[in-house]
């Protein structure tokens, strides 16, 4: 998702920051200079606490969804999550917070002015941390508290691949449709799905499942409507979700070519080999 993306971005250029300026300030050798550098370090490990705080509490949230009120399985949700609540776990006890590396034997060999500017960035950190879970509860809290008692909300296709579920007993079922493909197939895509129809292939998904919709557009309108889709979510439109346990699917997307499984998204390429592999060991 677009969201996810930026997060990681987001990550990846704090990563690197200090590197980048450390070696701009290389050449600085005066007690000013190097107070500056120790206060734009701290201030950046700050950022980057919160960032995969916020990440890693977010995911924690949105996976209780999934199991908890969807119950559904997503792989590439859990393994984004169990990646955001590493990066947080490195950012905590990897030294990411100010301070938290020194010793006394250390801390005895620096000036006061910077021990006083490590102190203040030390309860930044811990603040910004505290505010980060926060936030990430407002923001859990906000998807529960917009959605309508009787509808389930469908995110559009430039949705961050939020997702958004009605927890009422007597939601209209027809409403939860996954939404309108508005890609045209490809010559390549319309050869793809004459071949997969005589492999008697089907893709597994779910109405909210933000990769099943992306799979949907990359094959395109034409392609999509002579393949069979299998919506697995119990509250889904013309749902089979008994059919999808007995598959013991490993997440959404997953295509089921030739009777074997393939899990996750992919490309025409990708699911032209695939095809191709099928075709050949039979």
């Amino acid at each position: 998702s677009v969201l996810g993306m930026m997060a990681y971005t987001m990550v990846f250029s704090l990563a690197i920051f200090p590197v980048l300026f450390n070696e701009s300030n290389d050449n600085s050798s005066s007690s000013a200079g190097g107070d500056a550098v120790v206060v734009v370090n701290g201030q950046n490990r700050i950022a980057l606490l919160g960032v995969t705080t916020l990440m890693a509490s977010f995911s924690v949230y949105l996976v209780s969804l999934i199991i908890g009120v969807l119950h559904a399985s997503c792989l590439f949700c859990f393994l984004s999550a169990g990646l955001s609540v590493s990066l947080a776990g490195l950012s905590w006890f990897g030294g990411m917070l100010p301070g938290s590396s020194l010793n006394e034997e250390v801390s005895e060999g620096m000036d006061g002015n910077v021990l006083s500017d490590i102190s203040e960035l030390r309860k930044n950190g811990m603040t910004v941390g505290a505010s980060s879970v926060g936030l990430a509860t407002v923001m859990a809290l906000g998807i529960f508290l917009t959605v309508d008692d009787s509808t389930s909300t469908m995110p559009s296709a430039a949705s961050s691949g939020t997702l958004l579920a009605s927890t009422s007993k007597t939601a209209r079922f027809e409403e939860n449709a996954p939404p309108a493909i508005t890609t045209t197939s490809s010559k390549a895509a319309l050869a793809l799905a004459a071949d997969l129809n005589s492999l008697d292939a089907r893709m597994f998904g779910a109405f909210w499942c933000s990769h099943c919709y992306d799979q949907k557009q990359a094959l395109g309108y034409e392609a999509m409507q002579t393949i069979p889709y299998i919506e697995c979510d119990r509250e889904g439109f013309n749902s089979k979700r008994d059919f999808c346990k007995e598959k013991d699917l490993p997440g959404y997307p997953t295509w089921e070519i030739g009777g074997k499984l393939f899990p996750g998204e992919r490309s025409v390429d990708e699911l032209r080999e695939m095809v191709d592999e099928v075709m050949s060991s039979k």
